[in-house]
């Protein structure tokens, strides 16, 4: 198969600043633009942080016009981008992933598998279709959904190259969730990247560590702590990882 470069952001977010977090996405869209990056993921809320006192006041609609710069940066930097917010639905919100691809197409996957707090503010996702990004087909995953197998399983059936997965993560889950997706990756042969949280967020102290696992089960890259963009490429069948630290990484 062609060449193919997916990375995750390791993201910081400010709770609740929209405005200052949509700019420090930009910051990685730019970084992840320069290191020839084909498709980007960002962390679970990422653009209000994981502040779930806030979801009502916070959540956007899909054609907010403050998420247009997503729109105008996957087309001007040929990448998909995909982004964690609050998403308004009909008489509801849901905690939600927004992709932007290149051909100005826009859509949202919502979580599944609620958890604990969520399921009082947020109403239950539903599957949807893959979707195809340079001749790669794509499934999304957002944090607790990680831990069900039927939504890998479905994936797969599907024929998904890739499962992306938007989370946050403690240390305390960390080892948990990644041999949930070591496996997945192991048993239906579809490549597994994980995008986490690089600052606490929500009362929660992320891991970081964000990783990505080839269709073989075995991890091709995992980053550290704080801001930075963990890439992995893919040529012919092979695949090899890159971790870049953000420049002048902004501080809360």
């Amino acid at each position: 198969m062609s060449g193919w470069n997916v990375a995750a952001a390791q993201s910081g977010s400010r709770p609740g600043d929209i405005t200052w977090n949509i700019q420090h996405h930009l910051e990685f869209v730019r970084l992840a633009a320069s290191r020839h990056v084909d498709l980007l993921m960002f962390p679970e809320l990422s653009l209000t942080g994981y502040e779930l006192p806030l979801m009502g006041e916070l959540a956007l609609s899909l054609d907010d016009p403050r998420l247009q710069v997503f729109a105008e940066a996957a087309v001007e930097y040929q990448m998909g981008i995909s982004i964690g917010l609050p998403l308004i639905g009909e008489n509801n919100v849901r905690l939600s992933a927004a992709t932007f691809l290149p051909d100005g197409t826009r859509f949202a996957y919502s979580k599944r598998n609620l958890y604990g707090e969520e399921k009082q503010i947020f109403v239950q996702g539903v599957a949807v279709p893959m979707f195809g990004h340079q001749r790669h087909n794509v499934v999304m995953a957002i944090c607790a959904d990680i831990s069900v197998e039927k939504f890998a399983q479905d994936a797969a059936r599907q024929g998904a190259d890739l499962y992306a997965t938007s989370v946050l993560v403690s240390e305390q889950g960390y080892q948990q969730d990644c041999d949930y997706l070591a496996r997945w990756s192991r048993d239906y042969r579809m490549a597994v990247m994980m995008a986490n949280h690089a600052w606490p967020t929500g009362g929660y102290q992320s891991a970081g560590k964000s990783a990505f696992w080839g269709p073989d089960g075995r991890q091709v890259v995992q980053g550290g702590s704080g801001e930075q963009l963990i890439i992995a490429r893919r040529s012919g069948n092979h695949w090899q990882g890159e971790v870049h630290p953000l420049p002048c990484t902004s501080v809360l």
